[in-house]
């Protein structure tokens, strides 16, 4: 049986995008609302954040172990050491209800993000894809662009549209980057909440977040149900696979917009959480950096 635990003094407000520095064997997480980067050490057990100016929807390490993100702002560097950020690129500048949300890099160094209408009212988000220093846009029609990944072999990509409860998945070309032939992977009942964060285990499984379903459900590569984990908190945002031998699921959550009773009822909200796994996952992918960058 899997042992699921929790990350003492790990809440956040509104957790996501685990993702596993290899160099450092720590598991970093943003807590979007609360504009904070968090780093946790898995040796010493040791948490420390990183305060923006900036709600921070995703971040990816650059080959050179540096730390880029996507914020209201476009895509951008972090700097740990002043907290300060550089702007990179705002696909869109002309769009200042939007703000970006999940993002994930490829194979290949190019880095996936997608926006969504702050306001969670219109839909008018994209998919964009930064490759090195030229932004191209991808998807469109987007309400709120979520959870995104590849296959193990990068012929397959998913990507999830949370208020439309659906999880797409499309072909995918490495060597150029290009998205094709869109298809439903998984509808999600109403029951089970809105699909949020996912990622893609060395099965080429997917894992996929529950806001407000109390749960990750782990799906076979034909979109059925392999098998659901279930959460003691409604809010479940995220996942990712960490750890030396990667096979440690960690999974972030949120306390955002819970009333005082489903606070009560759930008073790890925020937490991030461990599910320790007999699957392994896949190596994060890093962003490659340009000299003219």
């Amino acid at each position: 049986m899997d042992k699921l635990s929790h990350i003492p003094n790990s809440k956040s407000i509104l957790g996501e995008g685990p993702l596993y520095n290899e160099l450092e064997n720590s598991l970093y997480w943003t807590d979007i609302k609360d504009k904070k980067i968090y780093k946790y050490d898995l040796k010493t057990k040791e948490i420390k954040y990183y305060q923006y100016k900036k709600a921070i929807g995703s971040f990816a390490f650059t080959d050179n172990n540096e730390l880029i993100a996507t914020t209201n702002d476009g895509y951008e560097y972090l700097n740990l050491e002043n907290n300060e950020t550089t702007i990179i690129n705002n696909p869109e500048e002309n769009l200042p209800e939007n703000r970006f949300n999940d993002g994930k890099c490829d194979k290949n160094g190019r880095y996936f993000a997608g926006t969504m209408d702050n306001n969670e009212e219109e839909i008018k988000g994209s998919l964009y894809c930064l490759d090195g220093n030229t932004i191209e846009k991808k998807e469109t029609d987007l309400f709120i662009s979520n959870g995104l990944g590849w296959n193990k072999n990068s012929t397959k990509f998913y990507l999830t549209d949370s208020p439309k409860r659906v999880i797409y998945v499309y072909d995918y070309h490495l060597e150029t980057g290009t998205l094709s032939n869109r298809q439903i992977f998984a509808n999600i009942d109403e029951k089970d909440g809105y699909p949020d964060g996912l990622c893609v285990d060395d099965e080429d499984h997917i894992w996929s977040a529950h806001w407000y379903g109390w749960r990750v459900t782990r799906y076979k590569p034909d979109g059925s149900i392999d098998k659901v984990y279930s959460l003691p908190v409604p809010k479940v945002t995220s996942c990712n696979f960490g750890g030396v031998d990667l096979k440690t699921l960690y999974i972030t959550t949120a306390a955002f917009g819970l009333s005082e009773q489903e606070l009560e009822d759930a008073p790890l909200s925020g937490h991030t959480f461990v599910l320790e796994t007999k699957v392994k996952g896949q190596q994060p992918n890093l962003f490659k950096q340009l000299n003219t960058i």
